[in-house]
């Protein structure tokens, strides 16, 4: 997103002339500069819980990258209590403690911690559409962001309406891609000229205070010889954790897996490693406060999931400097205007059927995947110049200053500030 062009002498109040003296030897006051006070915006989020996804991370990115003397952010939780997020973010968090939509002291309370606030904007980052409705005949600017993925026609009728109605309460709508963009338009959950893209950022500065490889292995209790290829997800059927297993079998004994995330498949991927005979070479790290010594821990990266909106942690392992291999799929990682992965920065092989969410990858498709990892282990320097690529690539479009002046950007537009609209 380009920069705004301001027009000279525009905006705010004109400076008072200077006073002039009653007698000749009576100094002029020196004028103070006159300045706006940043823009207050109210970050909206469900709760705080790594459970929550990519909203959740995208959220503590970008409170933490805004400038705060441009914008004084505060996070809003709508349910729960505190969480890791409280303890990592230079902003103050509030929580609502609501127990569910029809809890009606939580309205009355939302909108006492909101009217205590006073933000110029309430940016939705997940939908609450109580909190929306308890905020009804406020003067707040409101802006949603989506985050996705949406299945349409998987939705029951009155989640369709509610989420139609963001576009006659929003004062503008942010999609991740371009793609969840055109979606929001076709389905009139935006107004063409108030809807705008804006992708995901990362502290592509965070691998810096990471500690070393071994320190790293030891704080996690992996081997510190071994190569060690790691995954990043939730793990759930659609993020094809499955399909890890099923590579590992194919990797040269020193090579080992860690999956770094939690979740319903957990206990089934253990008995499928057990039964494959790679238990001792397959590692269970959990959710991870602090992803950086998972990354310093590894040698490669794996991609796998069957769908993604946008991929924060190809993005972030691209920025720790880890060389990033996968089975390519839907999602906005691989934007043709604007892409995260490139053939130059990334290796990566085509599932046979992209949408397809259960079905096992053709052996065929491993085999190509794994022979590329296999090879990376045998020599790695070969992979240096894709692995600078890649970190380039990331630094230069997908820093979260990127993403901080972007949105920067659309709250000056939406409270009227700019004279032209964001790009």
């Amino acid at each position: 997103m380009s920069k705004l062009n301001h027009m000279p002498g525009g905006g705010g109040a004109a400076p008072a002339p200077a006073r002039i003296p009653i007698r000749e030897s009576e100094p002029v006051p020196q004028q103070k500069p006159i300045t706006a006070r940043p823009i207050r915006v109210a970050l909206v989020l469900y709760r705080d819980d790594l459970n929550l996804g990519g909203s959740l991370r995208v959220v503590e990115i970008l409170a933490n990258a805004l400038d705060p003397e441009r914008v004084e952010a505060h996070i809003i939780f709508a349910y729960g209590g505190p969480g890791p997020i409280e303890n990592r973010v230079k902003v103050p968090c509030h929580f609502l403690g609501s127990s569910g939509p029809f809890d009606i002291l939580s309205w009355r309370r939302a909108r006492s911690i909101i009217n205590e606030i006073q933000p110029d904007i309430v940016h939705f980052h997940n939908p609450a559409f109580w909190l929306q409705a308890a905020l009804i005949g406020t003067s707040y600017k409101k802006l949603f962001h989506l985050h996705g993925p949406f299945f349409p026609d998987k939705m029951s009728w009155l989640e369709r309406w509610m989420m139609s109605q963001t576009s006659r309460l929003a004062d503008a709508t942010v999609c991740i891609t371009r793609d969840m963009r055109q979606l929001a338009l076709q389905l009139g959950w935006g107004k063409p000229d108030r809807t705008w893209t804006v992708y995901n950022g990362i502290d592509c500065a965070a691998s810096e205070t990471a500690p070393s490889k071994r320190e790293a292995r030891e704080r996690l209790g992996l081997p510190e010889n071994a190569l060690v290829i790691g995954v990043v997800c939730r793990l759930a059927w659609y993020k094809g954790c499955r399909d890890a297993i099923r590579i590992l079998e194919r990797l040269d004994t020193p090579w080992c897996l860690m999956f770094c995330g939690d979740g319903p498949m957990r206990q089934y991927l253990m008995d499928l490693a057990g039964q494959a005979g790679l238990s001792h070479r397959t590692y269970f790290a959990g959710f991870l406060d602090d992803m950086s010594p998972a990354y310093a821990a590894m040698d490669a990266f794996l991609f796998l999931s069957k769908l993604e909106p946008f991929g924060l942690v190809i993005a972030e392992a691209m920025a720790a400097g880890v060389p990033v291999f996968g089975l390519a799929a839907e999602g906005a990682y691989r934007d043709t205007l604007y892409p995260l992965i490139t053939p130059e920065n990334s290796v990566f092989v085509e599932r046979s059927s992209p949408g397809d969410y259960i079905s096992p990858e053709p052996s065929a498709v491993i085999d190509s995947l794994a022979r590329r990892i296999n090879d990376f282990g045998t020599d790695p320097e070969s992979y240096r110049p894709m692995m600078n690529q890649a970190q380039r690539w990331v630094l230069e479009r997908f820093d979260a200053s990127v993403q901080a002046e972007a949105m920067l950007e659309i709250y000056e537009f939406v409270l009227g500030r700019p004279t032209d609209g964001p790009k």
